[in-house]
């Protein structure tokens, strides 16, 4: 019993009890070959800032991790499209994607620890769709 209050706790409160991550978008749209930034504000201390994706049949994988701070780490360094940043003053972090694919449409999680599967630590996530870039006739024709 007291076991499950403890989890009921740690769910409500986070890590530290100021723990916080928002964003204005629950969902962003973008066409290929465009840059996209994706944003979270966040509250609290903070040890590192996340950046998750996941496809629609598969589990969340880890794209950067970064501190307030710092330069970001990526998971993979050959990932030159993605870039991240924070502002430590305003509690800002983005993620960058440029140039976006269709195949960059997912969910996105914005995290201030280790999360996303099962630690109870605050996120906040973005459905990202990016669509085909429609092509006029008239580029099409030549002159």
């Amino acid at each position: 019993m007291l076991l499950c209050a403890l989890v009921i706790f740690s769910v409500l409160a986070g890590d530290s009890l100021g723990d916080l991550i928002t964003s204005r978008d629950s969902e962003k749209q973008a066409q290929d070959g465009n840059s996209v930034t994706l944003s979270c504000n966040y509250t609290g201390a903070v040890y590192n800032l996340l950046w998750y994706r996941q496809y629609q049949t598969s589990k969340p994988e880890l794209l950067l991790s970064m501190t307030e701070s710092g330069e970001p780490v990526k998971e993979d360094p050959s990932a030159h499209w993605l870039s991240a940043k924070a502002d430590k003053l305003t509690k800002l972090m983005e993620l960058e994607i440029s140039p976006a694919k269709v195949s960059d449409s997912a969910q996105y999680y914005c995290a201030l620890r280790p999360t996303v599967t099962r630690n109870p630590f605050p996120l906040h996530k973005i459905f990202l769709h990016i669509t085909r870039a429609s092509h006029s006739l008239m580029s099409n024709k030549h002159m």
